[in-house]
Order: C-alpha cells, then structure tokens, then sequence
C-alpha cells in the first residue's frame, strides 16, 4: 500500500489529485491530507444545493465540487483520507456498504488505540434530506456518545474505488450551518470533534490510523507523487470548482 502526505494544498487541487492518482492506482493507495485554507466540498450529486455565497465570501471559504457522492463537508480543524483501490482488490469486490465497513473498521479501531470510545453506526436508511454530510449519520459511519466524528463517500468506476473521509478534531458548527443554511442547535446536537474527547496531535492520528489500515491494505510504503502527476492534477483542478448557480 502506498501511502501519500500531503499538507495545506487548494482543495480543487486536492480533488484533482485523488481522481488523478485513481486513474493510475495498481495497489492500494492511502492519503493524508489538510486543506490550505477553510473549504466545503460538496458532493457530486449536490451541485445546486443553496450555499450562502455572501457568508462563503465574507469568510473567505473555498468551495468545491467532489468526485464522491454523499453530502457536504466543511473542511476546518479535521483529517481529510482518501482511500484508493484498484478494481481486481478483494476489498473493491464487495458492495459499497462492504467496502465502507472494512474502512471504518480501520477508523475505529485507531481512534478506539488513542483513547476515543469510537462506535460504528449500523445499517440504517437515513431519514433527513439534510445537505449536511455531518447533520446525520450513516451506515456504518463513526461516532462518539451518539455524535458523528467522521463522515465519508465513496464513488466507483472501471479504475476502481475512492473513498474520501473527514475526521473531525473542531466541529465549526456555526459556520458549517450558516454556509448550508441549516439549523445550528440541531447541528450542534450531532457533530463532535475529537478535541471535544482530547485534545490530541494530527500527527498522532495519522500514525495510528496507518498501522490500522496496513492490517487490512498491506505494508505502508512511503510514495510522493512525481512531477507529472502534480502538473495533470494542476490541469484538472479547474474541474472541481464550484461555481455559483
């Protein structure tokens, strides 16, 4: 398994990355990543949901589109992973609810290794219409004392599986409601972030989330993308902005 690190990128950048890499996975690939400065992304399916743009602009919020489905995400204060796998690996095969436990099998376990009480959510069939991915959770999603703490998607084609996930450490709640035009008590009522448990180091999380995912994905090994696949990944970016309807 290849695992990247990437740092404060722009998030259409971000995005264009992870679909450029999944055009070339033939193993697994595990990615680390944060956000250069405080970005929604919302998912693919969501491209005219209503955004307060007036809020977005005064805060200076980014805003972009994700290959994945699911629902919208404010990225400030959290881990963002990314998940690739080729399509002949064992863990690609399944169904998507599959694939989604095996990896939050892997989630759970390392926040359960630092101390959090993390639980995965059963399956269920979400009730709520909310554009927020945090709002609810979903089958198989984790969450700490009933609150959600990561929130993912996923999406599938001939190339394989990509699955992104936020790990929350602040939850926002105040900015992430007036951006999506939602209830703030309600939000804050289902939205925990892990400095709410403790107070813990990224870096911590990264180290013991890899352990956990080479148990399942194989052995990590370092990999830093090459020039090529930076300069196709600054060519797509424009791909994965949104724009205003």
């Amino acid at each position: 398994m290849k695992v990247i690190k990437t740092w404060n990128f722009p998030g259409a950048l971000n995005m264009a990355l992870d679909v450029i890499l999944m055009k070339q996975c033939t193993e697994p690939i595990l990615r680390f990543y944060t956000w250069a400065r405080p970005t929604l992304s919302i998912g693919r399916h969501q491209k005219k949901i209503n955004v307060n743009v007036q809020y977005m602009k005064e805060k200076n919020i980014d805003c972009v589109i994700r290959p994945t489905g699911g629902r919208a995400v404010l990225h400030w204060d959290e881990l963002t992973y990314s998940l690739i796998l080729p399509t002949d690996h064992p863990k690609a095969r399944g169904s998507v609810l599959e694939t989604y436990l095996a990896i939050s099998e892997c989630i759970a376990r390392a926040l359960c290794a630092l101390g959090f009480k993390a639980n995965i959510e059963p399956v269920k069939k979400l009730k709520e219409s909310s554009t927020a991915c945090f709002d609810s959770p979903s089958s198989y999603e984790i969450t700490i004392d009933g609150k959600k703490i990561v929130g993912s998607a996923q999406m599938r084609n001939e190339k394989g599986v990509l699955q992104h996930g936020s790990i929350l450490f602040k939850e926002h709640t105040e900015e992430y409601a007036k951006l999506l035009n939602i209830n703030q008590e309600n939000l804050r009522d289902r939205i925990a972030g892990l400095s709410k448990y403790e107070k813990i180091e990224l870096e911590k999380v990264v180290e013991s989330l890899q352990y956990q995912f080479e148990t399942v994905f194989g052995k990590a090994e370092p990999f830093t993308p090459g020039q090529e696949i930076m300069e196709t990944a600054l060519k797509r970016k424009e791909e994965f902005l949104w724009l205003e309807n």
